[in-house]
C-alpha cells in the first residue's frame, strides 16, 4: 500500500451490483414485477460505495476495480460503460449462467474467491479496501457486505457515513438509531456504505464514451480458484419462492361541479368518510 515516496496508494474493489431500475419498475396482470420494462443500472448505493472509493484513491493514490456477478447474459453495455466512466480502472464480470449464485451466502463465497482471483490477475499482493453498497436496489437483503467479510476471515464496517485512511488502519463513522459511532479496524477490511456518505459524481457524455476504450473481462464461475459450486447443493440455501406487489385498488372517485370551495369540501369529506384523512 505504500509508495517508494512513502505515500500511500490504494488498491480498493467494489462490488457492484446491476438491477433492474427500481423506480421505473411496473406490476404485470398477474401482480408481479415486469423486470423485463425496467432499464438496469447500478444499484444505487454501489454508485455510492464507488464514489467513496475514487475519492479515496484520489487523496491516496491507488485504483479502484469492480467486480460484478451477472446472472445469465450480461447487463447492455452502456450500464457497464457507467460504471467504467465514473473511474473505474477495470471491470470483472462473474457469469452465473445456471443461477448458482441466488441467495447472499453463496455470493459472498463467489464474490470472496473473485476477490483472490482477481488479484491475482493484476499482480495485487492484497485489498485494502471492498467496499459496496449497504444493500442492493432490488433485494435489500443487506448480508453479502458481512458475509464477505467472514469469507475472507477481515473485518467488516457496515453502514460507513465517512472513511478515512490513517496509516493501516480505516477509521470510519456510521449512524444508527439511538447513537453514533466512530469505528477503526486494521486494512484489509470490507465496508458498506449508504447514500449519506457522498454524492455519486455523474459522467460526462465524454467520459462514457472514453470508458469504451478500458477492459471489462467476464469470468466464469469455474474460472474462480478455490469455490466448490457443487457444495452450494449440500448446505443450507435461501430460496426465494415468489414476489408479488401488495394490492392497490383504486376506487376512480371523481369530485365534479364548477364551485372550487364546495369541490374541496366534498373532497375533504369523503377523504375523512374512508379514514384516509383525519381532521
Amino acid at each position: 500500500m505504500t509508495n517508494t515516496d512513502g505515500n500511500q496508494s490504494l488498491k480498493i474493489l467494489a462490488l457492484i451490483k446491476f438491477v433492474p431500475d427500481p423506480n421505473q419498475l411496473k406490476v404485470s396482470s398477474n401482480g408481479r414485477p415486469d423486470l423485463g420494462a425496467a432499464p438496469f443500472r447500478i444499484s444505487t448505493f454501489d454508485e455510492n460505495a464507488i464514489e467513496a472509493g475514487l475519492q479515496l484513491c484520489s487523496a491516496h493514490g491507488g485504483g479502484v476495480y469492480g467486480v460484478s456477478v451477472v446472472h445469465g447474459k450480461a447487463p447492455p453495455r452502456d450500464v457497464l460503460l457507467r460504471a467504467m466512466a465514473m473511474g473505474l480502472e477495470k471491470l470483472y464480470l462473474v457469469v452465473d449462467q445456471d443461477h448458482v449464485l441466488n441467495e447472499p451466502y453463496r455470493l459472498a463465497a463467489a464474490l470472496a474467491s473473485a476477490s483472490r482471483f482477481i488479484c491475482s490477475e493484476e499482480k495485487i499482493s492484497k485489498w485494502d479496501l471492498l467496499i459496496c453498497g449497504e444493500a442492493s436496489a432490488d433485494q435489500y437483503n443487506a448480508q453479502v457486505g458481512p458475509r464477505l467479510a467472514t469469507a475472507l476471515d477481515i473485518p467488516v464496517i457496515a453502514y460507513a457515513t465517512r472513511i478515512e485512511i490513517r496509516d493501516s488502519t480505516i477509521v470510519a463513522d456510521r449512524a444508527l438509531e439511538d447513537r453514533s459511532e466512530t469505528l477503526q479496524a486494521s486494512i484489509p477490511c470490507v465496508v458498506t456504505v449508504g447514500m449519506e456518505i457522498n454524492q455519486a459524481r455523474i459522467p460526462t457524455v465524454l467520459q462514457v464514451m472514453g470508458a469504451g476504450r478500458k477492459p471489462i473481462r467476464e469470468v466464469l464461475l469455474a474460472d474462480l480458484p478455490g469455490l466448490d459450486v457443487e457444495s452450494f447443493n449440500e448446505g443450507p440455501s435461501l430460496s426465494t419462492l415468489d414476489v408479488l406487489a401488495p394490492v392497490r385498488a383504486r376506487k376512480n372517485i371523481i369530485v365534479e361541479g364548477n364551485d372550487i370551495a364546495a369541490k374541496a369540501a366534498e373532497l375533504l369529506a369523503k377523504l375523512g368518510a374512508d379514514g384516509e384523512v383525519k381532521f
